[in-house]
């Protein structure tokens, strides 16, 4: 398994130094999985822009894995990760650090209480006037309901249903073929050799 990290490593670095096109169209070269009987499974690939990535996974469920890239300066960052019980750790050039916690903090105004009603400070609030209630308005009688005529219903005119056109299947649609996206892989050699409890793939490009 390390001669294939070792070299999905050589790979992704000579295909990332040539590629100019668009890296989320960028085709896979190399790729390996695997699925153990004793609940182990991993699965490792190379992009043509250079991208690496490396997973496995234990028995518990715990998850290790790296997976790397070249930046647009042409530098390439690593990052390694655990995922499991105790959460998701990584560690790598390609994280970004936290702000330092020692950030100057502007001084906070202290609170001034305001003063209770058996202090010598405190000053009863303002009596406000007294209410006055508004004159209301003289209920006015409403003039008495007066029925009105119904106007007389109109004829509607009767429904004519329109001739429907016949359906004509274009069979000449179905003669082309949508092409391939460059997202597929490359021609190349493929292997899959199955277990009664597993199996091993692994792809490389030609």
């Amino acid at each position: 398994m390390k001669t294939i990290v070792v070299l999905s490593a050589v790979l992704g670095l000579a295909f990332s130094q040539g590629y100019q096109g668009d890296p989320r169209t960028a085709a896979i070269v190399a790729e390996q999985r695997y699925l153990g009987g004793d609940g182990r499974f991993g699965a490792t690939y190379t992009q043509e822009d250079g991208v690496n990535f490396k997973e496995e996974s234990e028995p518990d469920g715990t998850r290790r894995g790296t997976y790397s890239y070249v930046d647009p300066n042409g530098q390439r960052h690593t990052i390694s990760y655990t995922a499991g019980k105790h959460g998701f750790q990584a560690t790598g050039d390609g994280i970004p650090q936290p702000l330092p916690t020692t950030l100057p903090v502007a001084p906070q105004p202290q609170y001034q209480p305001l003063p209770q009603y058996n202090s010598p400070d405190y000053r009863p609030p303002q009596v406000q006037s007294q209410y006055r209630p508004q004159p209301q308005p003289q209920y006015q009688p409403q003039p008495q309901y007066q029925p009105q005529p119904q106007p007389q219903p109109q004829p509607q005119p009767q429904y004519q249903p329109q001739p429907q056109p016949q359906y004509r299947p274009n069979y000449d649609a179905y003669t082309t073929t949508t092409s391939a996206p460059h997202r597929f892989y490359p021609p190349g050699r493929l292997s899959l050799n199955r277990s009664p409890d597993g199996y091993s793939y692994t792809f490389n490009k030609a």
